[in-house]
């Protein structure tokens, strides 16, 4: 919020005192939003969105950041898009299918997937030698540990 009040009154080529003449708060007021993140009260929060032409919201920092809520729903559009077209080329259905559908759709292939690649474990272990698939299936405990072990490296990062 404190920068919000400073980057209104820099992107218009105010000073704090010129600013303060203007709408009628105090210089020093004005400087605690700025530099201490004191929140305004709703009136004068009221005074400065109007005399900046935005939100009240905005300027206590209340609001959305528009271009990231824009980048974000574009980027879902795009992947429910590509999800779609999926499914219909996969269903022969033309029509554009439902979020409860792709959703079942979704569910379908990652549990198809799933069983193909157990199928193609499977395969694999019938055609080994007991110590090997007693080999293999320790590989793959040290797989799943490694993975974990990344997953949470990389959490801890966040």
């Amino acid at each position: 919020m404190s920068n919000r009040i400073k980057e209104l009154r820099s992107n218009s080529g105010l000073t704090l005192k010129q600013l303060s003449e203007a709408v009628g708060i105090g210089k020093s007021t004005l400087a605690s939003y700025e530099s201490r993140g004191v929140t305004p009260r709703v009136d004068k929060a009221k005074i400065l969105a109007d005399y900046f032409d935005v939100s009240t919201a905005y300027v206590t920092g209340n609001d959305i950041d528009s271009q990231k809520f824009t980048e974000s729903l574009d980027f879902l559009n795009s992947q429910t898009k590509i999800l779609s077209d999926e499914y219909k080329k996969d269903t022969g259905k033309a029509k554009n299918p439902t979020i409860k559908e792709l959703r079942q759709y979704v569910n379908d292939n990652q549990e198809r997937k799933i069983n193909e690649d157990i199928k193609q474990l499977n395969n694999i272990s019938y055609n080994l030698n007991e110590i090997n698939r007693k080999k293999l299936i320790e590989y793959a405990k040290d797989l799943s540990k490694l993975q974990n072990f990344e997953k949470e490296k990389t959490e801890d990062k966040k």
